[in-house]
Protein backbone atom coordinates (compact mmCIF):
# COMPACT_ATOMS: atom_id res chain seq x y z
CA UNK A 1 0.00 0.00 0.00
CA UNK A 2 1.43 3.51 -0.74
CA UNK A 3 2.23 6.18 1.81
CA UNK A 4 -0.92 7.99 0.39
CA UNK A 5 -3.05 4.92 1.23
CA UNK A 6 -2.00 3.85 4.50
CA UNK A 7 -2.08 7.28 6.15
CA UNK A 8 -5.78 7.91 4.49
CA UNK A 9 -6.43 4.66 6.63
CA UNK A 10 -4.73 6.32 9.37
CA UNK A 11 -7.49 9.05 9.32
CA UNK A 12 -4.69 11.87 7.50
CA UNK A 13 -4.99 13.66 4.42
CA UNK A 14 -2.72 14.05 1.57
CA UNK A 15 -1.38 17.36 3.27
CA UNK A 16 -0.66 16.38 6.12
CA UNK A 17 0.98 13.04 5.17
CA UNK A 18 3.30 14.76 3.05
CA UNK A 19 4.07 17.30 5.56
CA UNK A 20 4.93 14.58 8.41
CA UNK A 21 7.11 12.47 5.66
CA UNK A 22 9.14 16.13 5.15
CA UNK A 23 9.55 16.63 9.01
CA UNK A 24 10.64 12.24 8.87
CA UNK A 25 13.20 13.60 6.25
CA UNK A 26 14.54 16.98 7.75
CA UNK A 27 14.44 15.13 11.24
CA UNK A 28 16.72 12.64 9.68
CA UNK A 29 18.64 15.62 7.74
CA UNK A 30 19.50 17.26 10.91
CA UNK A 31 19.96 14.41 13.50
CA UNK A 32 23.30 13.40 11.09
CA UNK A 33 24.12 17.62 11.30
CA UNK A 34 24.33 16.77 15.12
CA UNK A 35 26.24 13.92 15.16
CA UNK A 36 29.00 15.76 12.29
CA UNK A 37 28.52 18.28 14.98
CA UNK A 38 29.73 16.53 17.80
CA UNK A 39 28.95 19.38 20.26
CA UNK A 40 24.86 18.98 20.85
CA UNK A 41 25.45 15.27 20.05
CA UNK A 42 24.73 12.16 22.56
CA UNK A 43 24.49 8.67 23.07
CA UNK A 44 24.34 6.37 20.67
CA UNK A 45 26.93 8.19 19.08
CA UNK A 46 28.69 10.00 22.07
CA UNK A 47 29.05 7.97 25.49
CA UNK A 48 26.60 10.78 27.39
CA UNK A 49 22.93 10.91 27.77
CA UNK A 50 22.00 14.25 26.33
CA UNK A 51 19.15 16.16 25.24
CA UNK A 52 20.05 14.45 21.56
CA UNK A 53 19.44 11.20 22.83
CA UNK A 54 15.65 11.82 24.57
CA UNK A 55 15.19 13.82 20.25
CA UNK A 56 15.37 10.48 18.77
CA UNK A 57 11.76 9.50 20.03
CA UNK A 58 11.36 11.87 17.11
CA UNK A 59 11.32 8.99 15.23
CA UNK A 60 8.41 6.87 16.84
CA UNK A 61 6.45 9.98 17.54
CA UNK A 62 6.50 11.00 13.83
CA UNK A 63 5.62 7.29 12.56
CA UNK A 64 2.47 6.97 15.16
CA UNK A 65 1.58 10.52 13.86
CA UNK A 66 1.85 8.99 10.34
CA UNK A 67 0.48 5.72 10.30
CA UNK A 68 -1.58 4.95 13.99
CA UNK A 69 -4.91 4.18 14.42
CA UNK A 70 -7.53 6.23 13.22
CA UNK A 71 -9.02 6.03 16.55
CA UNK A 72 -6.10 7.24 18.65
CA UNK A 73 -5.79 10.24 16.79
CA UNK A 74 -6.15 12.75 19.10
CA UNK A 75 -3.41 11.14 21.04
CA UNK A 76 -1.42 10.77 18.00
CA UNK A 77 -2.12 14.53 17.72
CA UNK A 78 -0.85 15.10 21.04
CA UNK A 79 2.20 13.69 20.49
CA UNK A 80 3.33 14.99 17.38
CA UNK A 81 2.62 18.28 19.40
CA UNK A 82 4.60 17.57 22.32
CA UNK A 83 7.15 16.84 19.93
CA UNK A 84 7.13 20.26 17.93
CA UNK A 85 7.37 22.01 20.95
CA UNK A 86 10.17 20.09 22.17
CA UNK A 87 11.54 20.67 18.85
CA UNK A 88 11.11 24.67 19.37
CA UNK A 89 12.28 25.00 22.49
CA UNK A 90 15.64 23.15 21.71
CA UNK A 91 16.06 24.55 18.93
CA UNK A 92 15.78 28.18 21.03
CA UNK A 93 17.45 27.43 24.75
CA UNK A 94 19.84 24.60 24.10
CA UNK A 95 21.12 25.30 20.55
CA UNK A 96 20.05 28.03 18.65
CA UNK A 97 20.85 28.78 15.02
CA UNK A 98 24.36 31.10 15.60
CA UNK A 99 25.74 28.24 18.04
CA UNK A 100 24.70 25.56 14.79
CA UNK A 101 26.59 27.75 12.39
CA UNK A 102 29.50 28.90 14.91
CA UNK A 103 30.49 25.02 15.30
CA UNK A 104 30.75 24.82 11.00
CA UNK A 105 31.89 28.53 9.94
CA UNK A 106 34.48 28.45 12.81
CA UNK A 107 35.18 25.04 13.82
CA UNK A 108 34.52 25.50 17.67
CA UNK A 109 31.48 24.96 19.89
CA UNK A 110 29.87 27.89 21.04
CA UNK A 111 28.07 25.43 24.14
CA UNK A 112 29.94 26.67 27.29
CA UNK A 113 29.44 22.49 28.32
CA UNK A 114 31.26 21.72 25.20
CA UNK A 115 34.45 24.15 24.93
CA UNK A 116 37.27 23.23 22.80
CA UNK A 117 35.24 20.61 20.90
CA UNK A 118 35.37 20.74 16.95
CA UNK A 119 33.05 19.27 14.68
CA UNK A 120 33.75 15.75 13.15
CA UNK A 121 35.25 16.21 10.16
CA UNK A 122 37.40 19.02 11.83
CA UNK A 123 36.56 21.63 8.74
CA UNK A 124 35.64 25.49 8.58
CA UNK A 125 32.50 26.03 6.23
CA UNK A 126 30.74 28.84 6.84
CA UNK A 127 28.67 26.79 3.50
CA UNK A 128 27.88 24.12 6.23
CA UNK A 129 26.67 26.54 8.77
CA UNK A 130 24.42 28.22 6.57
CA UNK A 131 22.90 24.44 5.39
CA UNK A 132 22.88 23.69 9.07
CA UNK A 133 21.12 26.35 10.10
CA UNK A 134 18.92 25.92 6.73
CA UNK A 135 18.13 22.69 7.67
CA UNK A 136 16.70 22.96 11.34
CA UNK A 137 14.94 26.07 10.61
CA UNK A 138 12.99 23.63 8.12
CA UNK A 139 12.21 21.29 10.65
CA UNK A 140 10.87 23.37 12.77
CA UNK A 141 9.14 25.33 10.21
CA UNK A 142 7.96 21.75 8.59
CA UNK A 143 6.89 20.36 12.00
CA UNK A 144 4.78 23.41 13.23
CA UNK A 145 2.78 22.86 9.88
CA UNK A 146 2.75 19.10 9.94
CA UNK A 147 0.85 19.82 13.47
CA UNK A 148 -1.52 22.42 12.27
CA UNK A 149 -2.35 20.36 9.40
CA UNK A 150 -3.00 17.33 11.39
CA UNK A 151 -5.28 19.23 13.84
CA UNK A 152 -7.10 20.96 11.01
CA UNK A 153 -7.77 17.28 9.76
CA UNK A 154 -8.54 16.01 13.20
CA UNK A 155 -11.75 18.52 13.43
CA UNK A 156 -12.86 17.72 9.83
CA UNK A 157 -13.02 14.51 11.08
CA UNK A 158 -14.45 15.00 14.34
CA UNK A 159 -17.29 17.43 12.59
CA UNK A 160 -17.88 14.61 9.80
CA UNK A 161 -18.32 11.91 12.52
CA UNK A 162 -16.06 9.53 11.31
Amino acid sequence: MSLAGRAERAGLDRTTALLLSLALALAVLHHTDHVLRVDHSGWPFRPDVTPFTYSLLAYPMMLFALFGARRLFPLRWALLLAGTGFTILAHTALESPHMQYAMWAENRSLDPHAAGMHNLPDIRSPTLGALSVAIGMALNLTAIAATVAMARRGLALRRSGT
